[in-house]
């Protein structure tokens, strides 16, 4: 097992969806769903040693706790993030010691956004079972 303070290349990251806007009809990722928050800590959870089921129950505490719907996941490889130039590393939290950060955002709008839509073309949808 890889040391739970480093996050490997191969290592799959989930974004959580919590917005219909975020996915296309045909089931492709928007943009939207990666753009940063203002203090461009991009949340994401990591598959790390981490069941299926664990992943989802994750993610409807994210969702309840923003008092929203869970509609899926965006799953994207760090080696992806890393490869449009962003770094991702481990940020846990009591209710997620799996959570990470994206990270490593330029400051202005229009440049996060080119790299957000390079992010969701690398992502996969995985809608909520």
């Amino acid at each position: 097992m890889s040391d739970p303070a480093t996050l490997l290349a191969d290592e799959i990251l989930a974004r959580f969806v919590m917005f219909q806007h975020w996915i296309r009809a045909d089931g492709t990722v928007r943009a939207d769903a990666f753009v940063p928050p203002k203090d461009l800590q991009l949340s994401a959870t990591r598959h790390i040693s981490l069941s299926e089921f664990a992943i989802w129950k994750i993610g409807e505490i994210v969702a309840a706790a923003r008092d929203v719907e869970l509609l899926g996941r965006a799953d994207i490889a760090v080696r992806s993030i890393t490869s449009a130039g962003l770094s991702a590393q481990p940020a846990p939290i009591r209710e997620n010691p799996n959570h990470a950060h994206v990270t490593g955002w330029p400051q202005d709008k229009p440049s996060q956004k080119i790299l957000a839509q390079q992010l969701a073309a690398m992502a996969e949808y995985v809608s909520k079972p």
